[in-house]
């Protein structure tokens, strides 16, 4: 299979005259591949009806003419001026009630029926138009779909009490779901529902996550009719999407649906440049998108520059581009070609300046495509079969979103906690959703899995009594599918799959805390609080916030809180598997020291062992790709002598790596 290296082009932007000039300098860098199309509804449909679309053809035919292919984004957002005007219940009304004009981008909500008839009309028209140009390579499902902002308009409201009557059926049940009793919110019938935010105030956490449940099903249930519509109108032709479902304010529950909308899955990768941290890596979403797809990742945009930064250290964004492939990535596209000379990202830099002319992100993004070129020779996309899942779920970063004052990690951060643990050890996991798991796994994580419905309950439950392994940290299972505290032990539902009852829970760094004499305490920006220490064979430290007072029914003590006296780890016998509990929020260390010793138990398959610095994977037998992420050499034991494709010189005992550099090494 191939690799495809390219950027982001936006012609509409540029004079005619100017189109011939990037073409060429794309082709000299090496570039396979072009995104086009996003972002400029209203330069193919000026007015409502009335199509444009031959300057584009003139671009399709300049990339035709170089072999470089096309990813043709389907242009619905932002939706023009026009369409606003014809479905005003398409504007974003603020909390407080007012229409929020669409001053700039993703003001539009794409749940509203008027807007889909136009977006919808024409996707097809454009699918249509371009299915068989010799350019196109992809279709593109609009840009960043997720991003955004609610719109609190009265016929969202409607369509919010429509959507609550479709699940709950009877007012008397939505109150039970909601505790309306609580505080005099008791509803009547479903016309009295309001949304639970104002100008004013939030509501209640039972209605915020059900109203949070209505946008993610609104942006999803379009999304889905977008892809529809393209496979329809150009069946076989490959497609992919930047989707921003993680979005804080907004998103959409991604493994829910991505079943139902994903051809290759997709995103937008920037890091930024804090290459001296070591797990720069981490943070963007990139393992939640590639979910349980079992292909590789489209980066339909990737970092070239910054916003008022040109480059950061020369190779950290090729360092980048060398661990993405290594993560399954087989696209890099750089955002943007050109620095704009207006609009909202005017000083975000691109791989040419805002004179047009190359810069030092044009010859590193030259060096991307030399090596992808002599890379995809060999086993690449590297697409592995992981042993491990790690669980997330939309509902539950919204239960730790309403909770902030209890949850002291978000969900994301929970993720990012386990992600460094595989990091360091070179393994592959997959992010997976509980209610629709795909494959087998030797290994199951649940991270501070917040809020566990009976649906989860029941697959946790299966997938252990059949002799699986899971791992499930502290704060998991404290609410049901309501987003209400369970009245049974914690872990609710799962208590006896577990053997212990979560009897209370402390906090390391507390106020009101009297720390003892021989605390290791650690004070700085997060403020004064104590380590706990772990009993091992070489015992250690974790910095947590909160850890939890176990009692242990049918479980028995894997490891201790000494000074505390308390269980850190336990673990249960249930039917044919296993289920450990950590007793702490989740923690890099402590995961990475009870991983490495389920490793040999459960028969992972280990990853490579190298120097602290350096990523590497076997991608296939006698093939190790290596990557330096720091910007210091480091010199990387071979287990077997070979040659290196990248620098084409035969290597012994050592590999030499450059800063930011990646080598791959295929034994003789």
């Amino acid at each position: 299979m191939a690799l495809y290296i390219g950027a982001n082009y936006h012609p509409h932007d540029w004079d005619r005259e100017r189109w011939r000039t990037d073409v060429e300098l794309m082709k000299q860098a090496g570039f396979t591949t072009v995104r086009l199309g996003h972002l400029c509804w209203d330069s193919f449909e000026p007015e409502e009806g009335v199509y444009t679309f031959e300057w584009f053809d003139e671009v399709m035919e300049l990339f035709a003419a170089a072999s470089i292919g096309v990813v043709l984004d389907v242009s619905m957002r932002p939706a023009p001026v026009w369409v606003h005007k014809l479905c005003p219940g398409c504007n974003i009304v603020a909390k407080s009630g007012g229409v929020q004009p669409s001053i700039r981008r993703y003001m539009e909500d794409v749940a509203d029926p008027g807007y889909q008839y136009y977006a919808l009309r024409f996707a097809e028209i454009l699918v249509k138009r371009y299915r068989a140009h010799p350019a196109l390579f992809a279709f593109g499902l609009c840009n960043e779909q997720g991003s955004g902002m609610r719109s609190y308009s009265e016929q969202n409201r409607q369509r919010f009490i429509r959507w609550l009557k479709h699940k709950y059926g009877k007012v008397e049940e939505l109150n039970k779901a909601w505790a309306t009793q609580r505080w005099c919110r008791r509803l009547t019938s479903f016309d009295d529902v309001l949304f639970p935010e104002n100008g004013a105030a939030t509501g209640a956490p039972e209605p915020c996550l059900d109203m949070r449940r209505f946008f993610s099903d609104g942006i999803g249930e379009f999304v889905i009719k977008l892809k529809e519509t393209v496979e329809r109108c150009a069946p076989r032709v490959p497609h992919s999407s930047n989707h921003y479902s993680d979005q804080p304010g907004l998103g959409f529950d991604y493994l829910k649906i991505y079943n139902d909308f994903v051809d290759y899955p997709g995103m937008g990768y920037y890091p930024g440049y804090q290459v001296t941290e070591r797990y720069h890596f981490m943070g963007g979403g990139y393992s939640l998108r590639l979910a349980e797809t079992d292909k590789p990742m489209w980066c339909l945009e990737f970092q070239s520059g910054g916003q008022g930064l040109q480059h950061g250290p020369y190779g950290a964004v090729r360092m980048q581009a060398m661990l993405c492939l290594l993560n399954r990535a087989q696209m890099i596209l750089g955002w943007t070609w050109r620095s704009m000379l207006a609009g909202e990202e005017q000083y975000l830099c691109g791989i040419i300046g805002h004179d047009g002319l190359p810069t030092v992100n044009y010859r590193e993004y030259q060096e991307i495509a030399a090596y992808m070129k002599k890379l995809q020779e060999y086993a690449f996309p590297y697409v592995p079969v992981p042993e491990i899942a790690v669980a997330y779920s939309f509902d539950n970063e919204m239960a730790v979103q309403y909770g902030g004052r209890q949850y002291h990690q978000t969900s994301r951060e929970n993720i990012v906690a386990v992600q460094k643990v595989f990091y360091d050890l070179n393994m592959d996991f997959n992010t997976i959703g509980l209610k629709n798991k795909k494959h087998n796994y030797k290994l199951l994580i649940l991270p501070s899995y917040v809020m566990m419905s009976k649906e989860e309950a029941d697959a946790v439950r299966k997938y252990v009594a059949d002799g699986g392994t899971v791992i499930m940290t502290a704060y998991s299972a404290t609410v049901d599918e309501h987003n209400q505290v369970f009245a049974t032990p914690r872990p609710g539902r799962l208590s006896d799959v577990f053997g212990i009852r979560v009897a209370g829970f402390d906090r390391t760094g507390a106020e009101w805390r009297d720390f003892a004499v021989d605390a290791r305490i650690v004070e700085d920006e997060k403020g004064k609080r104590e380590l706990l220490r772990v009993s091992a064979d070489e015992p250690f430290y974790i910095d947590v916030e909160y850890y939890e007072e176990l009692e242990l029914r049918t479980a028995r003590e894997y490891t201790s809180f000494p000074d505390k006296d308390m269980c850190a780890v336990s673990v249960n016998e249930y039917g044919k598997g296993r289920a450990y509990y950590v007793a702490a929020e989740s923690n890099t260390t402590l995961l990475k020291w009870l991983v490495s010793k389920l490793i040999p138990l459960l028969g992972l398959k280990r990853g490579i062992a190298v120097p602290e610095g350096i990523q590497a994977r076997e991608i296939a037998s006698g093939q190790r790709f290596y990557v330096n992420v720091t910007n210091k050499p480091i010199a990387v034991p071979l287990e077997k002598p070979g040659r290196g494709v990248l620098t084409e010189k035969e290597y012994g005992e050592t590999l030499m790596l450059h800063p930011y550099d990646a080598e791959l090494i295929v034994n003789c």
